[in-house]
């Protein structure tokens, strides 16, 4: 009876121990959704839920589709469309901004004005992109602080392309992120990495996009990431085409004029940069860097083969989400003032 007894009490034991852990351990497997408050507005009221979070928080799809919502009602310069829809029927937004409302591939080709398609959130959780791109276009078309960018350029951007991953927030999407409190998850609900789909296009967003580039065939694309990897002093590390997959013009624009006052701008600004690699061999530093060129699996290796230039943007996952926002914003910005000024020699090294 005793031994009964005993094994009884046991088994109550370890069955109050597993409903415990059940009940404090979130399932895993399953999407973590979460509504984040919404802000009061401050300053001019256009502050975006990223500063309102002084550079903590990331704003959802509802918050963004939203914000972008108000941007186009409150400037004739910015269209809001959409491209597509995702598996869980949320609209792949895209703003247009273009002072003179040529919001059409036709139209702006007509005008003679360059192509800038920023993109953010290819991987959901690596989600810079989507808020210094809000700040960009609020700052150039309702604060009027760069307007002198749109004279020449017409900007396309994509503040999520994976919308669905995007919604899966949550604080343990990328363990080594430092911030925001939540952010969204890598691939799409379909289980899809994005970024290894330009070629072979088996989601549906990506063939969204395919048909959005081939539209507009953008002559000079950002896709904006953060890293993983090694621990490097630089927040900003790039990608570009410069191995001889892009037609040799468009090599030494790329080379001679875009990167050289890429960097130079981003060095004046504090955030000096570094090509995007690896360690020759793995986890030596002391191996050296290596680069190379990239398939067009890839966002910047499909442009390629598309014979237009493009930048893999890598902020770096250790510095703090306020920073990488910044350096982002101003990569966007740099990019923008480098193409307006070099508009004509661009258009004619890609036609």
């Amino acid at each position: 009876m005793f031994c009964k007894l005993m094994f009884l009490r046991t088994v109550l034991v370890i069955m109050v121990c597993v409903v415990s852990a059940t009940a404090s351990s979130p399932d895993p497997v399953r999407p973590v959704i979460t509504e984040a408050p919404a802000p009061t507005l401050a300053g001019d009221g256009w502050d975006t839920y990223f500063e309102m979070s002084e550079g903590l928080e990331t704003a959802t799809y509802k918050q963004t589709a939203a914000y972008c919502v108000e941007l186009a009602k409150a400037s004739p310069w910015l269209n809001m469309t959409n491209f597509g829809k995702s598996p869980q029927g949320r609209d792949l937004i895209l703003m247009i901004a273009d002072r003179d409302g040529d919001f059409t591939p036709e139209a702006s080709r007509k005008a003679g004005k360059a192509v800038l398609l920023l993109q953010a959130g290819i991987h959901a959780g690596e989600i810079d992109g989507k808020d210094a791109g809000m700040m960009l276009l609020r700052d150039i078309a309702v604060r009027k602080i760069h307007p002198e960018l749109l004279e020449h350029l017409t900007i396309l951007f994509m503040p999520i392309f994976n919308v669905d991953g995007h919604e899966r927030f949550g604080p343990d999407n990328r363990a080594n992120q430092n911030g925001p409190a939540e952010m969204g998850w890598r691939v799409t609900a379909q289980g899809l990495n994005l970024n290894r789909d330009y070629v072979k296009a088996d989601a549906p967003e990506m063939r969204a996009w395919l048909d959005l580039y081939t539209a507009w065939l953008p002559d000079f694309y950002i896709d904006s990431h953060v890293s993983d990897g090694a621990d490097f002093r630089h927040v900003v590390m790039y990608g570009l085409e410069l191995g001889g997959n892009l037609d040799p013009g468009l090599t030494d624009w790329t080379r001679d004029v875009y990167l050289e006052d890429f960097s130079s701008a981003l060095a004046d600004d504090g955030y000096p940069v570094m090509p995007y690699g690896g360690f020759r061999r793995w986890q030596d530093p002391r191996s050296g860097i290596r680069v190379w060129a990239a398939g067009p699996r890839y966002s910047q290796g499909y442009a390629a083969i598309q014979n237009r230039p493009a930048l893999l943007l890598e902020t770096h996952m250790f510095k703090d989400h306020k920073t990488r926002v910044d350096a982002t914003y101003k990569v966007f910005l740099h990019t923008a003032e480098i193409m307006s000024r070099n508009h004509a020699a661009l258009l004619k090294a890609v036609a």
